[in-house]
């Protein structure tokens, strides 16, 4: 695959992707709270299952054109990478910024967000990739950052840092998995 076609592609994938994303909003639900469901989606309402939701389409996206031909270029690597870490950034500056001016969360302003970011993201991708002349270095720092991301994502959905601005779900004030209301609900039934 050459560099305009997954530039056609990337391009076109926008919209499917915030869908997609979406989506994932809900899959740990429809799963019966399934764990490995639980790295792709989101199990609570913290800002960082929005970033995670974003981030895992895009890879899956990534991932699928990399294989596809992708690898024949020694800009994609580095380009995805600086796209999927231009998520969390774009999200949480995004909507920050808003709820500085609305003082709270509106559920049509985080969807747009959700999409633009999206939009962000594959600019930065498509833009990298058509101009970034790649040396060996990049390539493989690039691959260890990326794999990296994906680790942390994997991570923190079970084991999340205790910072009060990302991780938190802003209903309940709780964390990771715990934060979901039907698995605490189950926790205290326990005890």
């Amino acid at each position: 695959m050459n560099v305009d076609s997954i530039i056609t592609v990337s391009w076109w994938m926008i919209l499917p992707l915030g869908i997609i994303g979406s989506l994932l909003h809900f899959l740990f639900d429809w799963t019966g709270h399934n764990r490995v469901a639980a790295i792709f989606s989101a199990v609570n309402e913290s800002y960082w299952e929005r970033i995670k939701i974003a981030v895992w389409p895009v890879v899956v996206l990534h991932v699928a054109l990399f294989a596809a031909g992708g690898y024949q270029h020694p800009s994609f690597l580095p380009a995805s990478t600086i796209a999927l870490y231009s998520i969390p950034i774009s999200m949480i500056g995004l909507i920050f910024l808003y709820k500085a001016i609305t003082k709270r969360n509106v559920l049509w302003l985080d969807i747009t967000v959700f999409f633009i970011v999206i939009a962000i993201a594959q600019a930065i991708f498509v833009l990298i990739l058509g101009d970034l002349a790649a040396s060996t270095a990049m390539i493989v720092l690039s691959s260890l950052f990326f794999v990296g991301l994906l680790a942390a994502f994997s991570r923190f959905t079970f084991r999340p840092p205790r910072e009060p601005d990302v991780f938190v779900d802003p209903l309940n004030q709780k964390y990771g998995l715990r934060a979901h209301p039907d698995l605490d609900a189950e926790e205290r039934m326990r005890h």
